[in-house]
């Protein structure tokens, strides 16, 4: 298995000096807490996409052989083959990945913003409490609530970021 290196994303260069202690270790650890969040989405969105691209290319595999075998054959296999395929894209509706690859898209790319923010307060030294917390509960709030469910993801994290 290949060893990655393991990038620290905790240290920062080029910190504003208007900020003091305190305020850069608060800034720190929401930085932190929204690292994990964002890559946990990051990894489920690939994992559900992977899915579904598995899905989509079983179905059309099975619905295209069971075209080539109809022509060749009589047509029973085709119907064999065709519920199969029907069967895959019924799975795959009933676990409703379309949904829940848009959802982690959405947390992913919202998560990675409030980061970006993040570094750009520690670095421009603005920083204004109220505005911030109200930002991270609104889109804490929203996620949690239209969001599939990632501890799968947030375990992993912890596992691949341990020292």
């Amino acid at each position: 298995m290949k060893e990655h290196k393991k990038k620290n994303v905790f240290n920062f260069n080029h910190l504003s000096k208007k900020l003091n202690e305190d305020q850069l270790n608060e800034l720190k650890s929401y930085y932190m807490v929204y690292h994990r969040k964002c890559w946990a989405f990051k990894k489920a969105y690939k994992h559900f996409k992977r899915k579904k691209i598995i899905g989509d290319s079983l179905s059309l595999v099975f619905a295209s052989g069971g075209i080539a075998s109809a022509v060749a054959t009589s047509g029973v296999s085709l119907i064999a083959i065709s519920t199969t395929a029907l069967l895959i894209q019924g799975y795959m509706k009933h676990k409703n990945l379309d949904l829940k690859i848009q959802g982690c898209l959405y947390a992913y790319q919202s998560y990675q913003h409030l980061l970006n923010n993040l570094k750009n307060i520690m670095r421009s030294g603005n920083f204004e409490t109220s505005h911030l917390h109200n930002t991270m509960d609104t889109l804490d709030n929203y996620i949690v609530d239209n969001t599939p469910i990632i501890d799968k993801f947030m375990g992993a994290c912890d596992k691949y970021y341990a020292t």
